[in-house]
């Protein structure tokens, strides 16, 4: 009977095996190396800015903030200024519309009787101006102005009053009707009623007075023509 025996490894092959069984580790094992370990990427978080460039970027987001505000301030303002230059250029007026600052209350006028006036048509002396129109016919703000009064006032029939931004009120006397409220602001120009025969008259027309400060009244031609504007 014979045997089949292993042969016994050389000395310098025993020693090169233990080294290979070190590096490798036990079986299955994965080799490990000395080195520096590895794990999964992670990105550092960006410096906290310094606290000078942080005041800095508020300061400019501030100013960004309001030029945008000014930039809608100054749109806002040219359309305005474009629909009362449109309004008064409707109603005929010409030149350097931003600037007209007193207009005639309505057009397609003719004079019927002066401040001052007397005669059985009145009680005392006239303290007005009349302007003979169609009933109808539109009546305009002269200025800029806040409605103080719309009502009925006796012989003067519906009457609107406005105060300008001096202090002057100027009555719209005879209306057939008022468009406008107590307390409405309205721009030279704007509708304010319509001509009629309300009130003691004897015909279809605008009585305009005119109070300086709320007070007398005054002669409505010569405060026209002072403020440019010659009935």
């Amino acid at each position: 009977m014979s045997y089949l025996v292993a042969a016994r490894p050389a000395a310098g092959a025993t020693l090169l095996l233990g080294t290979l069984l070190l590096l490798l580790g036990p079986l299955g094992a994965a080799p490990s190396y000395a080195g520096p370990e590895t794990g999964p990427l992670t990105v550092a978080p960006a410096p906290a800015p310094a606290p000078r460039e942080s005041a800095l970027d508020k300061q400019v987001e501030r100013r960004e903030h309001a030029l945008t505000a000014m930039f809608a301030v100054a749109e806002q303002h040219a359309r305005v200024e474009q629909v009362r230059s449109d309004r008064l250029r409707a109603l005929g007026y010409t030149g350097d519309l931003p600037a007209l600052e007193t207009i005639l209350p309505l057009g397609g006028y003719h004079l019927s009787a002066g401040f001052g006036a007397a005669g059985p048509l009145w009680e005392a002396d006239h303290t007005g101006l009349d302007f003979g129109a169609p009933s109808g016919t539109d009546l305009v703000a002269i200025a800029d102005a806040t409605v103080s009064e719309v009502a009925y006032a006796g012989p003067y029939g519906l009457r609107t009053v406005l105060t300008l931004e001096d202090g002057t009120d100027v009555w719209y006397c005879h209306q057939m009707v008022s468009l406008v409220s107590p307390g409405q602001s309205v721009e030279i120009g704007e509708l304010l009623g319509l001509v009629g025969t309300t009130g003691n008259t004897t015909g279809p027309h605008l009585h305009l007075e005119v109070h300086p400060a709320g007070g007398a009244a005054t002669d409505p031609a010569a405060w026209l023509t002072a403020a440019g504007m010659t009935p």
